[in-house]
C-alpha cells in the first residue's frame, strides 16, 4: 500500500482563485495548550489541557497580488475567508482521490514583498492569524476550530458544548 499525497490544490481568497499565481502555503498546526501538573498524592505529572494554540495560515504568491494587498489590516478578526482544495492520491492503480478542503477566516496581519532583484521573480509572502479552521475530506468534516465560539469539533463530536452550556452561551 502506498501513502497518498497531493497531487495539485488551490486557493481561494474571499472566493478568487489563485491558481497559477500561489506557489506554496503553510497550513495551520493545530496544537494543544497544555501544562504539566502533580499534585499531592500523584505519582506523576500529568499534562492539563489548556485549549487550543494559536492558528496560522501563510502563503507565497509569485507576484504583488493588489487584490490581496487591499485586503491588509481589515479591522475585523474574521473578516477574510480562505478555501484550500487539494487533490490526495497514492500512486496505485486502484487508488481513489481524495477532496480535500481547509476553510480559514482570519486578517492579514503581514504582508513581505521581499526584495526585487532584476531577472528575479518578486515574490509576495503573507500571513493570517486565524479565528476559525476547518478541515474537510471528501464532505466530512474532520477538525472544525471556531476560536471565538468556543466551538471544537473532531470526528463530528463537539468538544466544547458542555462548557458553552455551562457558561449559558448555547440555547
Amino acid at each position: 500500500m502506498l501513502p497518498k499525497h497531493i497531487k495539485n490544490w488551490n486557493a481561494f481568497v474571499e472566493g478568487v482563485g489563485l491558481a497559477g499565481l500561489a506557489e506554496e502555503v503553510v497550513t495551520p498546526v493545530i496544537e494543544r495548550v497544555t501544562e504539566a501538573y502533580r499534585g499531592a498524592g500523584m505519582l506523576g505529572e500529568v499534562e492539563l489541557d489548556l485549549g487550543v494554540e494559536a492558528l496560522k495560515l501563510e502563503f507565497t504568491l509569485a507576484e504583488f497580488n493588489t487584490g490581496i494587498l487591499k485586503q491588509f489590516g481589515v479591522p475585523d478578526a474574521s473578516g477574510i475567508g480562505v478555501r484550500l482544495l487539494a487533490a490526495a492520491k497514492a500512486d496505485g492503480a486502484d487508488s481513489n482521490t481524495d477532496a480535500i478542503e481547509m476553510s480559514v477566516r482570519g486578517r492579514f496581519t503581514k504582508m513581505d514583498p521581499g526584495t526585487l532583484k532584476s531577472g528575479d521573480m518578486a515574490k509576495m509572502k503573507c500571513e493570517m492569524p486565524l479565528t476559525y479552521f476547518k478541515y474537510t475530506v471528501n464532505g466530512d468534516v474532520i477538525i472544525e476550530i471556531d476560536l471565538i465560539n468556543g466551538i471544537e469539533k473532531v470526528g463530528g463530536v463537539d468538544r466544547q458544548a458542555g462548557i458553552r452550556q455551562a457558561l449559558g452561551l448555547t440555547a
